[in-house]
């Protein structure tokens, strides 16, 4: 079944052309037409549709036919063109759908044989399998980590003296760049999903609802206490290691206990960077909330004035911002998403121009989250202007029923990242995501969403968009070794990586070292003698996550540890609140069947 009402919702506009790209609606006559992988069941019910669209924004629904002939997919998260059932399958309805054998326009993707470790060396370690490299496929290759670092990506290794001493590592899979999330809240990711059974005008809709204050009380009562950020953002980070994700822009508080597993864009990422504050963000900066109003605060010039200096002094070379979360015009000033980017571009009462200084020079430092509103001129514009895009789907689509123009700015060239967001409203991992982005763009017919392209949204765009791909986001000597290796083989190895899943992640290195892998590679790839195992939906796993290189704040804490400290927030609350009673909510980092 659908995961909620507002998903069915979500794609019926969608189907309908609503949410950019292909404009014919999905109808009776159009179901042979459905690309090959998409689930067949689909349902007819207006009611749905009617009832999703009461709070919508009207702009969002011009068009609509009332929808007597619209056919709801049940979950857009269905497709997934594996071929197993494994993990996250849709046969029970989990979130990423079972799905007919090779979906898509492309060969789907098969269980690899299993890796073997056929040399244990002295120091290093070679790895062997099919390398993603930067511009090329090389199907039999071999990539050689010395330490934290890559020192060679080649059909062979051998002239490079390391490998003769290195552990020789048989993946048999897809060797590739730890995926890195471009965006994600971190703290919040031990919640479930939140169902709101309709679609909203934007952000400051749904972060005003009732329902949607009471889901998130647990995250929200913890604010930035130890006791929550300190689990919280370990879990999230574990979560996407072991979906194959070395790297994520997560948001959290600057406490020294999260320096420790996945690296933090934001802070504690342990990488060169041009500056000491590289990465900045902001939720609610002086654009978002009162865009040009009158009653504007005045702190807002000093908020930029202090941007500048920093732009100009170096220190910040990317400022990141939620631009125009939403499909919302008109009505009051505050609520109106779609004068963010007036704002934002220095075109509003106490606004501030992040594109471009006094002198009409870009700044090349702007990073727009969602950008859901934006037309394509401004679109254009920003692009041209040195902005980056992060690009969240499937939380999108959930909330809004639309997304912004993708089609749009994969044509004008724009660098794009991909992050799901937060487990509240999109999909619970980087893989998870990719798998959402390829379905939109097959059901949306945008052909340039291929697999190839939205793994560079994962890979070296989100290092980009991060401004850390001097040192990761490819398969390069001199880069650090985060790296990835999925154990799905197909004739697109693109495809093979997003039809992966953690039963599937065979190896996750950073750094060089081991923290989640098959069990049979431990011995020769764990980072310490502390890692555990792991059950990733029946495959034998080992994962790091005690003692693990970092801040020595909270370094003995088990994977059973964390578990345990958010459990009992969501069943018993903070020491002198309220008890919550909902233990059994707790989003665990892998869901199985």
């Amino acid at each position: 079944m659908a995961r909620s009402l507002s998903d069915a919702i979500a794609f019926v506009l969608l189907a309908l052309g609503l949410g950019g790209g292909c404009s014919e609606p999905v109808s009776k006559t159009h179901l042979d037409d459905v690309p090959v992988g998409w689930p067949d069941r689909w349902v007819a019910d207006e009611q749905w549709l009617g009832e999703g669209l009461a709070d919508a924004s009207a702009d969002a629904i011009v068009g609509l036919d009332g929808g007597k002939d619209a056919y709801v997919m049940e979950d857009v998260r269905g497709y997934d063109g594996g071929v197993d059932g494994g993990e996250d399958s849709g046969v029970d309805g989990g979130r990423d759908g079972g799905g007919d054998a090779g979906g898509g326009r492309t060969e789907g993707s098969l269980p690899a044989p299993p890796p073997r470790v056929t040399r244990r060396g002295r120091s290093g370690l070679l790895l062997r399998g099919t390398v993603l490299a930067p511009t090329r496929v090389i199907r039999e290759g071999e990539v050689l980590v010395v330490g934290p670092m890559i020192r060679c990506v080649a059909e062979s290794c051998a002239a490079i003296p390391e490998a003769a001493e290195a552990t020789v590592v048989e993946t048999n899979g897809v060797i590739s760049p730890g995926l890195v999330d471009a965006h994600n809240h971190a703290t919040y990711n031990f919640l479930p999903e939140w169902r709101p059974g309709r679609l909203f005008g934007s952000r400051y809709d749904w972060r005003s609802d009732p329902a949607y204050r009471a889901h998130v009380r647990p995250e929200s009562d913890g604010g930035t206490r130890a006791e929550l950020v300190c689990p919280a953002t370990k879990w999230a980070e574990l979560r996407s290691i072991v979906h194959g994700t070395t790297t994520i822009q997560g948001q959290s508080p600057r406490q020294s206990c999260v320096d420790r597993l996945a690296r933090n864009a934001d802070h504690y990422h342990g990488l060169p960077v041009r500056s000491t504050t590289s990465f900045a963000t902001t939720i609610s900066g002086p654009c978002e909330g009162t865009p040009g109003s009158a009653t504007a605060s005045p702190m807002n010039d000093a908020w930029r004035q202090a941007r500048i200096m920093e732009w100009t002094m170096g220190r910040v070379t990317r400022l990141a911002v939620h631009l125009a979360e939403g499909v919302m015009g008109g009505g009051s000033e505050a609520t109106d998403v779609l004068r963010e980017y007036a704002c934002y571009r220095g075109r509003a009462r106490h606004s501030i121009d992040l594109l471009v200084d006094s002198m009409g020079r870009a700044y090349g430092t702007a990073v727009f989250i969602h950008a859901v509103g934006l037309s394509r001129a401004e679109l254009s514009e920003a692009h041209a202007l040195g902005a980056y895009f992060v690009w969240s789907p499937s939380s999108n689509l959930a909330l809004y029923g639309r997304t912004v123009d993708i089609a749009h700015l994969l044509e004008i060239g724009a660098v794009v990242a991909l992050g799901p967001d937060w487990t509240v409203s999109g999909e619970p991992d980087m893989l998870s995501e990719m798998r959402f982005a390829y379905a939109y763009g097959q059901m949306q017919g945008i052909a340039g969403l291929t697999p190839e392209r939205i793994w560079k949204m994962a890979t070296i765009d989100g290092a980009r968009v991060v401004d850390l791909d001097r040192s990761i986001g490819t398969l390069e000597v001199g880069k650090r070794a985060d790296i990835a290796v999925f154990g799905r083989l197909a004739s697109d190895p693109y495809r093979a990586v997003l039809e992966s899943r953690a039963s599937d992640v065979r190896l996750v290195l950073i750094d060089g070292l081991g923290y989640y892998g098959d069990l049979v590679l431990e011995e020769a790839t764990a980072v310490n003698g502390w890692c555990e195992d792991f059950d990733a939906c029946g495959v034998p796993k080992f994962l790091c996550v005690a003692n693990t290189p970092g801040n020595p704040s909270r370094a003995e804490e088990t994977y059973e540890a964390i578990r345990m400290q958010l459990y009992r927030i969501l069943q018993d609350g903070y020491p002198g609140g309220m008890a919550y009673g909902r233990g059994d909510e707790l989003e665990e980092i892998v869901r199985c069947p």
